[in-house]
C-alpha cells in the first residue's frame, strides 16, 4: 500500500494484489471530489462607494438575505440597508395583487370588444 497525492490535490492510495503469477491487480482509491456551493456573493461598486452582500441558500440557490453598505473613502461603513426574505415576499405579494386586478380588467375589456364585434357582424 502506497499513499500519494493526485494532480488536483486529492489523496490517493494504491493497493496491488497478485491473485496468481500471471495476473496483477492494481486498485487506486481516491478521496471524493469536494463539492462547492455558492454561499455568499459580495459586489463592490467603487464609483458609488457601495458594497452589496447577498447570502444564498445552498439548497435552492435563492437569495435569502441582502445587505447594502455605503462606504466612506477610508473604507469604514457609514450606513447599512438590510433586506431580508420577509421584505422580498411582501413586495412580491403586492405585485401579484396588482397583476391579478390588471388581469381582470384586461379580461373585461376583451370581453366587451368581443361582444361589440359579434353585434356588428351578426346584427348590422
Amino acid at each position: 500500500m502506497s499513499e500519494f497525492t493526485l494532480e488536483d490535490g486529492r489523496k490517493a492510495e494504491k493497493v496491488e494484489n497478485n491473485p496468481d503469477s500471471l495476473t496483477k491487480v492494481t486498485e487506486v482509491y481516491v478521496e471524493p471530489k469536494p463539492t462547492k456551493k455558492l454561499s455568499q456573493r459580495i459586489t463592490e461598486r467603487f464609483c458609488v462607494c457601495e458594497r452589496e452582500i447577498e447570502t444564498v441558500d445552498e439548497a435552492t440557490g435563492e437569495v435569502v438575505d441582502r445587505v447594502v453598505e455605503n462606504l466612506c473613502a477610508q473604507g469604514e461603513v457609514r450606513a447599512v440597508s438590510r433586506e431580508g426574505s420577509s421584505a422580498l415576499k411582501a413586495v412580491e405579494k403586492r405585485l401579484s395583487e396588482k397583476t391579478s386586478r390588471g388581469a381582470i380588467l384586461f379580461g373585461v375589456i376583451v370581453a366587451a370588444q368581443l361582444a361589440a364585434l359579434v353585434y356588428v357582424l351578426f346584427f348590422m
